[in-house]
């Protein structure tokens, strides 16, 4: 198989010289030092909550900013000038039925958990989707646009799981009067970064490329996007868990991950990709529980506290995973 770098060098003319040195594999002192820079972020970020300059609830502003303004230009920059073909597509359905099938294995844990509703919401919440925003910072440092493009358009499938499937949960789990499938369509609908996905599939598709100010523009916002996104995960980051909650905690995280090393595995030796897009299409089913299980828990009164150790506990687990993976089996793929 030969990589997607490789096809798309084949497709690049004399002025697109400066995208392939770009795209030119980095040395392992570079993604190391680009590693530690992200985890210090993520590290800065916990340690300004504790000082008290920042609470978890000011960590939402950073986090909405990412989701609605940084992250939708970092996936019109990368999705716009990258070669697209119709075997990524696998990605994105791979993860809606990820979330989905993970969700049912949630539901039937809670069930021999014996939860509370509040809290069978809230646990049943965690293992729909995943956190894909903190595949991005690592899919930047060690394989630069094109990592970003594989973690795009997976998370494409990723989104639609969360915004739409375990919005459906948090509602079914908090007794909320008045919900209608329609609500999820329009909260699909609306979505902004999917429209920005939107825009960027047809910009490539097109040939149109981004210049003068809007193009300086979304580059600077994509800039920000990894620094931003970090922080904020360093403030929602919570590590104080009692040994009663340990129990539903460590069957959340057997659970979860083992659904997330099948479908692993399964990326890894089924799906017809090779460099890059084969490391993150590995990576992305054992990233972290989705942040929106924090906001749902709020909106529908459910579980916060649970919700924020879940992702606390899962986040450390992922950026361990992620190191090792990308620090030392990086060119394995």
């Amino acid at each position: 198989m030969l990589s997607a770098t490789t096809l798309y060098a084949k497709t690049l003319g004399p002025k697109d010289a400066g995208t392939l040195i770009a795209m030119t594999p980095l040395s392992d002192t570079v993604v190391t030092q680009r590693i530690v820079v992200n985890l210090l972020l993520i590290a800065l970020g916990y340690g300004i909550k504790r000082v008290g300059l920042v609470s978890r609830d000011e960590g939402r502003v950073i986090s909405r900013i990412v989701l609605y303004v940084t992250l939708p230009a970092m996936n019109l920059k990368a999705i716009s000038q990258t070669a697209l073909s119709w075997d990524v597509l696998i990605l994105p359905a791979l993860f809606l039925a990820m979330g989905i099938l993970a969700s049912l294995v949630g539901r039937w844990q809670g069930q021999r958990l014996d939860l509370s509703r509040q809290d069978m919401g809230t646990f049943v919440v965690s293992f729909c989707g995943v956190m894909g925003s903190l595949a991005y910072p690592f899919a930047e440092a060690a394989f630069g646009i094109e990592g970003i493009r594989t973690v795009a358009i997976s998370d494409l499938g990723n989104a639609i799981a969360i915004f739409a499937f375990a919005y459906y949960l948090s509602f079914h789990y908090g007794g909320a009067q008045g919900f209608s499938y329609r609500q999820v369509l329009t909260k699909v609908a609306t979505f902004f970064p999917l429209h920005a996905f939107l825009l960027a599939v047809a910009m490539n598709l097109g040939g149109i490329l981004l210049g003068g100010v809007p193009g300086s523009l979304v580059d600077a916002l994509a800039t920000l996007n990894s620094p931003l996104m970090l922080l904020g995960l360093g403030i929602y980051l919570d590590l104080d868990v009692s040994r009663d909650e340990g129990r539903v905690l460590v069957r959340q995280l057997v659970s979860k991950y083992a659904v997330g090393g099948l479908v692993a595995a399964f990326a890894l030796f089924v799906l017809p990709f090779d460099g890059s897009t084969r490391a993150m299409a590995f990576l992305l089913p054992l990233m972290p529980t989705s942040l929106s299980t924090l906001l749902y828990s709020v909106e529908q009164n459910l579980n916060p506290r649970m919700a924020a150790m879940l992702v606390s506990l899962t986040m450390i687990v992922s950026l361990a995973i992620t190191m090792v993976t990308v620090l030392g089996f990086r060119h394995a793929f």
